[in-house]
């Protein structure tokens, strides 16, 4: 049975024009960055590209299918892109974890892990499930080159990358729930030093803000993960599964679901603007207690409202004694 490269009437203009909507998200996503100088959300301009060049790629397949190499291109950039979109988010949320927990609450005991090894970790896990799902790619490529050149049947081939690609993307969304777990751990915690914060100028809205992007990019990446890994399988089983058979569950569930993980990033606020110079997050927050916290909260301000929190602040580090401020 020959093999399929698209078993859907698959339309090149729609892939032109997603790739032109990309084009817009990175132009803006550039931008942001460059005039926040958050040079660590360049892993995510990188994610962009191979979307675009993705996209581009499949809408050459479509226009040439006898051009298997614009196949395998569209097939390891768009699968792995949002994977690279994933590391983004592990450094964004290591760095807002460091910056916005008091420098003795960094501990097990309270985060269910050290903040400084966050981001290691994480990203470590991602090139990890990156690797595993290029291997399982390769003897998916490998299978349908094999029929291609009808020199054996793909059938063996296509098993085994079902096996190495289920894993891959398993692995995958098991990471992302536990980085959704230790997510939700911190919002819980951080409330012990929400007002800290925001006399550092993280006000109420762009903490929900922080979170709205964490846990909504979190999702969505969950949910395009779970998609591919059920595509996956209907292609290397040579399921009729509507999956493979009509092409509008790549729109909805790969790219409409990766566009808003992008635009989760630029609406309502870049996330670079938290670490500019300026911004709430630029600093270490040192500690909750004793004399740095003293400190901090005197740079707090100096309105009534402020001069009785740095009375208290002052009292509660250095303890009850007389003093006029």
């Amino acid at each position: 049975m020959a093999y399929e490269l698209y078993r859907y009437n698959a339309e090149a203009s729609a892939a032109l024009l997603a790739a032109g909507f990309f084009c817009l998200i990175l132009a803006f996503s550039a931008c942001r960055m460059y005039t926040t100088r958050s040079w660590f959300m360049c892993i995510s301009i990188v994610a962009i590209i191979m979307e675009i060049v993705g996209l581009l790629t499949r809408s050459l397949s479509i226009l040439q299918p006898q051009n298997f190499s614009a196949f395998v291109a569209s097939v390891i950039l768009l699968t792995v892109a949002p994977s690279v979109q994933a590391a983004s988010l592990y450094m964004l949320g290591g760095r807002v974890i460091r910056q916005s927990t008091p420098s003795d609450k960094q501990d097990v005991a309270t985060l269910w892990f050290q903040p400084q090894y966050l981001t290691v970790t994480f990203i470590a896990q991602n090139i990890l499930a990156i690797a595993i799902q290029l291997f399982g790619i390769g003897y998916f490529i490998s299978a349908i080159t094999a029929e291609v050149r009808e020199d054996v049947d793909p059938i063996t081939g296509l098993q085994r990358a079902m096996h190495v690609l289920v894993f891959g993307f398993s692995f995958q969304i098991l990471t992302l729930i536990f980085f959704l777990i230790l997510t939700t751990r911190f919002q819980i915690k951080s409330f012990d030093w929400l007002p800290q914060l925001r006399g550092r100028g993280l006000s109420g809205k762009v903490v929900k803000t922080i979170f709205y992007v964490l846990y909504l990019s979190t999702v969505l990446l969950m949910i395009r993960t779970l998609y591919r890994l059920n595509q996956f399988v209907a292609e290397t089983t040579l399921s009729n599964s509507f999956l493979v058979t009509q092409e509008w569950p790549f729109w909805v569930f790969e790219i409409f679901v990766v566009s808003l993980i992008y635009a989760s990033y630029l609406v309502p606020q870049y996330p670079g603007r938290w670490f500019e110079r300026g911004g709430p997050l630029e600093n270490n927050f040192e500690t909750t207690t004793g004399p740095s916290k003293a400190k901090q909260d005197i740079e707090m301000g100096t309105d009534e409202e402020s001069v009785h929190e740095i009375r208290d602040s002052v009292r509660e580090a250095y303890g009850e004694f007389k003093f006029d401020l």
